[in-house]
């Protein structure tokens, strides 16, 4: 009969703790879900590849990008070193301007790509094949020949750069200008006698049409290519993050499992007169501040127990003085009565 306070006051616990622990565990969960939830899979993001990315991969992704631009610039760089050579063998001004001209913009590119500048890094490679094909078509001494017309071609070798290095949708302006530069080149620049016979000729549309096109098929085929690969790559990454997610949460009820079992128990010890009991937890728990309260709570009950067996000690202490009291009186009365008959 004694025990029945004891194990009803430790039932009333559990179900408060089991309470707790549950709205901590469905409270945690729910932040899961909100977390979760900050990562959607959104168009025209910040980063260079134009889609959302999780604040996780984003130095990896710097990572890759870097690799990939580093990459880029070594092949211009060899490009316009194996140029070098021959412009020399052509004795032509122009031609060596030109080819020093990208060797410069090359040397600058990697200067801004080791202090990580990797978006100027990638206008200036864009720039190196633009003004190196401009330049060759500007500076030719007989004017615009039917032989020029393939360099035309070459420039989309800058699409493929803009694609590749920096956000997909600015293959566009780059397209534009490519296309805009061969329509004022056909149309301003002076012409050889055989491009003129061209041009005059049924030959025209197809002359000025093929370079237009391919500029505008590569970069339509680029943008639709590089685009769905990086939803596809966004896609993988917020499949891996929620993955991530779901295995934290699976943490998280454990240990909220784990955590509520150990404070039961303390509960039920301490229910049961064990006062020296306290719960362990560590910082990492969430339940950590509700073991601190309790084990505060269980101090404090064992200083009032103690307060209270002193009180105890104290009251029988008083009792026994009193008695003692209380028979000395009687004695010393019961002595004094003979005396006083006398």
């Amino acid at each position: 009969m004694f025990l029945n306070p004891c194990y009803t006051a430790c039932n009333r616990d559990e179900e408060r703790t089991t309470t707790f622990s549950e709205n901590a565990k469905q409270d945690a969960m729910q932040k899961e879900r909100n977390n979760m939830a900050v990562f959607p899979l959104r168009e025209g993001a910040a980063s260079f590849t134009g889609t959302a990315k999780y604040p996780s991969m984003v130095m990896r992704e710097e990572g890759q990008r870097k690799a990939v631009v580093s990459a880029v610039l070594l092949v211009i760089l060899a490009f316009q070193v194996v140029n070098l050579p021959g412009a020399f063998l052509s004795y032509s001004t122009t031609e060596i301007g030109i080819a020093v001209l990208g060797l410069g913009l090359c040397g600058a590119a990697i200067i801004f790509n080791a202090l990580g500048r990797l978006t100027l890094v990638s206008i200036l490679l864009i720039a190196v094949v633009d003004l190196g094909c401009g330049l060759m078509l500007l500076t030719s001494p007989m004017g615009l020949d039917v032989a020029d017309l393939p360099v035309f071609d070459v420039l989309i070798v800058s699409e493929l750069i803009a694609v590749s290095l920096l956000p997909a949708r600015s293959v566009f302006p780059v397209a534009i200008s490519n296309i805009l530069f061969i329509v004022a080149d056909l149309l301003l620049q002076p012409q050889t006698p055989e491009l003129k016979m061209v041009l005059t000729s049924n030959m025209a549309y197809n002359a000025i049409m093929q370079p237009v096109l391919l500029q505008i098929v590569v970069a339509g085929v680029a943008y639709i290519w590089v685009r769905s690969a990086l939803l596809a790559i966004a896609r993988a990454d917020r499949a891996e993050e929620i993955a991530e997610l779901r295995r934290r949460e699976m943490e998280r009820a454990r240990e909220l499992d784990l955590g509520t079992e150990h404070l039961s128990e303390v509960l039920v010890r301490a229910a049961n007169g064990d006062r020296t009991v306290r719960a362990n937890l560590n910082n990492e728990n969430i339940l950590w501040r509700v073991g601190n309260s309790i084990n505060l709570l269980l101090t404090r009950l064992r200083r009032a127990g103690q307060v209270e067996q002193e009180n105890q000690r104290l009251r029988e202490e008083v009792i026994r003085l009193t008695s003692t009291l209380f028979e000395t009186r009687r004695a010393v009365e019961q002595a004094s009565r003979p005396s006083q008959q006398t």
